[in-house]
């Protein structure tokens, strides 16, 4: 790396299925536990998502902690609050440590409801040690209009209105790299002949501008083509379609997310090559990949 390079982006993938974990036998490739994603620049972590694959980016990260000697300053981005992306809070091991900071930050929408929802869940009647008594330096922190600066990484972000309920986009930028996590949105709506055609191109041109030249899009591609009709309204996107909006975004690399529960690993294959031979046969330019657990990305 020259001088001037800005650093590594290192993106591991800890939980890549949706709605249920998933664990078994059909599931040991691709993994299935739910929404979980690390980025690490130059010693500062970000985190998007609690599913149940923070439970074993936590052991990794306290392992790490005490080899350096370092307490941990953690930043955890959460895309929504149904139970798949913050299901894994409670078992992650670092917020039961003094030593560690953790920062979570969600949609401005959901106010001071974010902290009551994330108390809700760790309820007496639900589990046997409430929010209120972590060890860890919790703050629980709504989004502003204004760009976070964590170490050298700038996070913006986006509300996305095509999922129930909501959820949010997010974009890690370091000089010219950019690195977008954008799950549970419905986008083959946007195509769809219901609905307002002004305000479906407004979103449709936010969307394609917020992922736009990333050199990796982290994105929700829950079903195929056939799937979709009777998915409709579900909150998900279709592959096909995520496709050519990465395309027309002229993105790097897609790593198409948030696997359905119903869905093998022989199954995720065979939608692997079925449609990298459409992305060939095309003339596409962008490299698709299907997220499996486990896997390290450096951008």
């Amino acid at each position: 790396m020259k001088p001037n390079d800005p650093p590594v982006i290192e993106v591991t993938f800890w939980g890549t299925r949706g709605s249920v974990s998933t664990p078994g036998r059909i599931t040991k490739k691709y993994g299935g536990n739910t929404p979980c994603v690390s980025v690490r620049v130059d010693g500062s972590v970000i985190i998007f998502d609690a599913g149940t694959g923070i439970r074993n980016l936590g052991l990794e990260l306290l392992g790490q902690g005490k080899d350096n000697g370092r307490p941990l300053s953690l930043h955890l981005f959460l895309s929504h609050t149904h139970w798949d992306h913050i299901q894994g809070l409670p078992f992650f091991q670092p917020i039961y440590e003094k030593a560690t900071e953790l920062t979570i930050y969600g949609s401005p929408k959901k106010g001071k409801f974010l902290e009551s929802i994330l108390k809700g869940q760790m309820d007496l009647e639900y589990f046997p040690i409430g929010l209120s008594q972590l060890e860890a330096a919790l703050t629980i922190q709504e989004i502003s209009s204004r760009a976070i600066r964590i170490g050298p990484m700038i996070v913006d972000w986006q509300e996305q209105h095509l999922h129930p309920g909501g959820s949010v986009r997010y974009r890690i930028s370091i000089g010219t790299k950019r690195l977008v996590y954008a799950t549970d949105v419905e986008l083959d709506l946007l195509f769809d002949e219901n609905g307002d055609p002004e305000q479906k191109k407004k979103q449709l041109n936010e969307y394609l501008d917020f992922i736009r030249g990333a050199d990796l899009l982290i994105a929700d591609g829950q079903y195929s083509e056939s799937e979709y009709p009777s998915k409709k309204g579900w909150g998900h996107t279709s592959v096909p379609v995520l496709m050519a909006l990465a395309q027309e975004a002229e993105v790097k690399q897609v790593a198409v997310f948030h696997h359905d529960p119903q869905h093998s690993d022989a199954f995720l294959d065979e939608l692997w090559r079925k449609y990298r031979k459409d992305v060939e046969r095309a003339g596409r330019v962008v490299t698709v990949f299907w997220a499996r657990e486990g896997m390290t990305l450096a951008i």
